[in-house]
């Protein structure tokens, strides 16, 4: 909520008008420090609060990010040697003045001409606009910067590396917040000695000079809407930076694994109202009976390996599991699942030659879905590649704190509509099987 302060408090001279929680603002009305603004203050605010509030934002942060933004600060008045072990560590290269940090600082700073240098442009959240070519003075709930190409890029790489779902699916790159995705109907169950992966497109043999078989395939069109992925996080006065070899890999990490993760549940879980429709919530998803309560046995993971839609490779699909899931599965003793030491020494599994991803994002242990058997080629993950970042001195300066938010726009459906009849017109697979409640 918007407030204007009748007092002067915590450095700010009454008058001001700022913007603050809505439990911080009540309790401020409440003590007759301040007052309710109505309507939307935010071009004063923009013309003279934060300016204001600008200059006493150094001493205002302690938190680990502006701890880590100083130093990147202070690291980039030394030398070029210098600068690169203590923002890339030791024996890393890399140009000190085009960084994450530097970008983060310069949102912080409000440092436009930087900005514009980098090739960030400022987007609009305010107006329902898709974003701006032109650069802004606002923050915070007005719109934030839009992360350059070469360290979004990194950000992403960083993304995928840390998803399940990502690496895996079908990327298709979005310029709006729809798009229209080509498929095939393999809805449409067949008729003995057919095939529903052609789409109702069929032969017949002939002899010559005879009237052939017309058919065609039918197509239907799988509406992608992207969404807004967003969050925030307050600077914590308790999370100190006690090392400032990395940083650069510190700051890009600390938003690419809050993506991630958010990213995953919704790939995974997400209901499709206002978010992806994650393959758990999707009509195609074929459930397998479970052996029994809380079991995950051999005849399990035999009978969900089955009902894989055939075509699958290990690069595109996997098994998904809760961690108390896996317990069982280590229990497993006819020899489906193997594990193996990757590069850093870190052990993985793999079952009936399949990766096992263990993860805290599925259900809990004898709920439908605590394992999944998916191939996530048939995943469309709707990609705007933009992810923008906006930083507030105000939200919470009653607390004496500062607060960053990341916007990503994404979208993510299964690519078919439902799951596929065989040839025998009976047997159905899918790509995205469920072990069902116990």
């Amino acid at each position: 909520m918007w407030i204007e302060l009748t007092k002067d408090i915590l450095g700010q001279k009454a008058g001001q008008r700022i913007e603050v929680e809505d439990k911080d603002g009540q309790a401020l009305i409440a003590a007759g420090s301040a007052k309710p603004v109505p309507g939307d203050p935010l071009a004063d605010v923009v013309g003279k609060a934060m300016q204001e509030m600008l200059g006493k934002l150094s001493s205002s942060l302690n938190g680990a990010v502006e701890d880590a933004l100083k130093q990147f600060a202070a690291a980039q008045t030394l030398s070029q040697k210098g600068a690169r072990k203590i923002l890339f560590g030791e024996g890393s290269d890399g140009d000190p003045k085009r960084t994450f940090g530097s970008f983060l600082l310069a949102v912080r700073n409000r440092d436009q001409k930087a900005l514009e240098a980098m090739g960030a442009r400022y987007v609009d959240w305010t107006d329902g606009a898709e974003g701006k070519a032109a650069l802004n003075t606002q923050v915070g709930t007005a719109g934030g910067y839009a992360v350059p190409i070469e360290f979004h890029e990194r950000l992403l790489a960083l993304v995928t590396e840390r998803s399940i779902v990502r690496p895996r699916a079908t990327i298709v790159p979005m310029t709006s917040r729809s798009v229209q995705v080509p498929s095939l109907d393999v809805v449409t169950a067949p008729t003995a000695g057919d095939t529903a992966f052609l789409g109702g497109l069929v032969a017949r043999w002939t002899e010559e000079a005879t009237t052939l078989n017309e058919t065609e395939p039918n197509l239907k069109m799988v509406d992608l809407i992207n969404y807004e992925l967003s969050g925030y996080t307050k600077v914590s006065n308790t999370m100190l930076a006690d090392n400032a070899i990395g940083l650069e890999s510190f700051l890009l990490q600390l938003f690419a694994r809050a993506i991630a993760w958010y990213e995953d549940w919704g790939f995974l879980r997400g209901d499709g109202v206002g978010k992806p429709l994650g393959v758990l919530n999707w009509a195609g998803l074929v459930a397998v009976t479970r052996s029994g309560a809380s079991a995950f046995a051999v005849a399990d993971a035999a009978n969900m390996y089955s009902k894989l839609l055939p075509g699958f490779s290990p690069s595109s699909a996997c098994w998904v599991m809760q961690p108390t899931v896996l317990a069982k599965a280590l229990l497993l003793t006819q020899g489906p699942l193997n594990f193996f030491l990757d590069a850093t020494g870190k052990p993985r599994f793999s079952l009936y030659g399949l990766p096992v991803e263990v993860t805290e994002k599925m259900p809990a242990l004898n709920t439908a879905g605590d394992v999944l058997l998916c191939d996530f080629q048939h995943y469309l993950l709707g990609d705007r590649r933009q992810v923008e970042i906006a930083f507030s001195d105000q939200v919470a300066f009653l607390t004496n704190q500062a607060v960053w938010r990341f916007v990503s726009r994404i979208g993510g459906q299964p690519w078919l509509k439902t799951y596929v009849t065989l040839s025998d017109a009976s047997t159905t697979v899918s790509p995205f099987i469920s072990l069902a409640a116990g």
